[in-house]
């Protein structure tokens, strides 16, 4: 059973991939809106059969002219939905980036030349966004999953409008693509490798050489013990500058499964924190080393080799 359904499934898919394939901006023809009747608009069918079968069964014009009137309807329904879909123009912004289990706002563009109404956008069943504007750009949310490089999902762009007796839905293949980095997960590290790097410094700044005495020195810095040695050259303390810190590494175990995701999350949270600091920092994944630097570009990199591991 579960096979058949996958099988409807990618069946299904592969239809839809005929009639719309990839693109960046999609226009809503009659090709690709898909019209049914909603729950309440198959019940509302139901009473015209009904009423069809009692008026024609006792012959009473009244009941058959009612009938009539609510096909008329019916067919006015069909066709106002119809036109509320068509002729929009869909189009999606260069999509973000999002951390796993997070909500990713994907801003999607529906224009049209006349107002539309009841329009709804999700990419989810249980996640909508609504919509009624003749041209506006749309927050539709996309729950993330799983790091990595994904397309997005089919866009349904859906309407009940106007007595929601029928639902009137196109699905969409938008060429477009979303990051997902892992889910930062906080470690005490970032606190040993600030001490470590601290430490450092202030052995640089304790440590002291020696020099031979200049003119300009002050008498504080002479070394009267050895002066008294040595009267010949005298020398006075030297403290050299401090040394600039040293870039921190990032290095990801050669592990898999659960223990790898693991340490992707803490390595993301301790990129994040350098990055916050400023502090210069490199990464070693998969035999591969990424240069110690900082800013925007240099952490977009480090989190797309991870969110590809």
């Amino acid at each position: 059973m579960k096979s058949l359904k996958s099988r409807l499934t990618q069946w299904f898919n592969h239809w839809l991939d005929k009639r719309q394939p990839k693109a960046r901006a999609v226009t809503l023809t009659q090709k690709i809106i898909y019209i049914l009747p909603s729950r309440f608009g198959l019940w509302y069918i139901l009473l015209l059969v009904l009423l069809y079968l009692l008026g024609t069964n006792y012959q009473n014009n009244l009941i058959l002219l009612m009938s009539y009137m609510l096909v008329s309807v019916l067919l006015l329904a069909l066709t106002l939905a119809w036109r509320n879909l068509h002729n929009i123009t869909v189009s999606c912004a260069p999509v973000l980036s999002a951390y796993a289990t997070e909500t990713l706002m994907v801003p999607v563009t529906l224009h049209a030349t006349t107002p539309r109404q009841q329009l709804q956008c999700y990419f989810k069943q249980h996640q909508q966004t609504f919509v009624a504007d003749n041209s506006q750009q749309v927050m539709v949310p996309l729950v993330t999953e799983h790091r990595g490089y994904f397309p997005l999902p089919r866009l349904s762009v859906i309407s009940y409008y106007p007595f929601g007796l029928f639902n009137c839905k196109s699905m969409l293949n938008l060429d477009y693509h979303y990051w997902v980095f892992p889910k930062p997960l906080a470690t005490e590290a970032i606190n040993s490798l600030g001490e470590n790097s601290g430490n450092k410094n202030q052995l640089a700044d304790d440590y002291d050489t020696i020099r031979s005495y200049q003119a300009g020195d002050s008498l504080k810095l002479m070394l009267w013990k050895r002066l008294a040695r040595d009267p010949a050259t005298p020398v006075v303390k030297h403290a050299p500058t401090s040394p600039q810190p040293e870039p921190d590494w990032i290095n990801i175990p050669a592990v898999s499964g659960a223990a790898l995701e693991v340490a992707l999350s803490k390595a993301c949270y301790l990129m994040l924190q350098l990055e916050q600091r400023s502090k210069p920092y490199g990464l070693r994944i998969n035999n591969k080393s990424i240069s110690p630097s900082c800013g925007q570009q240099h952490l977009e990199r480090c989190l797309r080799e991870m969110a590809l591991c």
